[in-house]
């Protein structure tokens, strides 16, 4: 597990962000080794390394390198998107840092989709296809 809560305001009350003073926003990251907040603003800059330290301690080792394995694939997934820069980017910039690339995918017949799984239309599919989309179903 491994979690950031961002909080933007009403934050006073939560022992956490205690030392977090508005106009900034107090994040709180929560791993298998505990937790901690600080001000977003001290990501930034010479107080970032520190920081950065303390909240990749927080990962276990098993989940820190399953979430560097997907690290290439992020960028290329929406729904992904915001975990890149405003959360994994905060602790490990030169692993999370990339733009995100979203390409359109390309709508296939049923059958085709299905077959790319190793599961091919049998006759009876295949010839429902053709008559609903009107072409021969590969």
């Amino acid at each position: 597990m491994f979690t950031r809560r961002l909080l933007l305001s009403s934050f006073e009350e939560i022992p956490a962000c205690s030392s977090v003073r508005a106009p900034d926003a107090c994040v709180v990251f929560t791993g298998a080794n505990g937790s901690f907040g600080a001000p977003i603003s001290a990501f930034a800059g010479s107080t970032a390394p520190p920081l950065r330290e303390r909240a990749a301690a927080l990962v276990s080792p098993g989940l820190r390198d399953a979430l560097f394995g997907l690290a290439p694939l992020l960028p290329s997934v929406a729904e992904f998107g915001s975990y890149s820069k405003d959360f994994l980017g905060l602790i490990w910039p030169e692993r999370f840092a990339a733009a995100q690339k979203l390409e359109r995918g390309v709508r296939k017949p049923g059958c085709d989709f299905d077959a790319a799984f190793g599961f091919p239309c049998d006759a009876e599919e295949s010839a429902r296809e053709d008559k609903r989309f009107g072409e021969p179903a590969r």
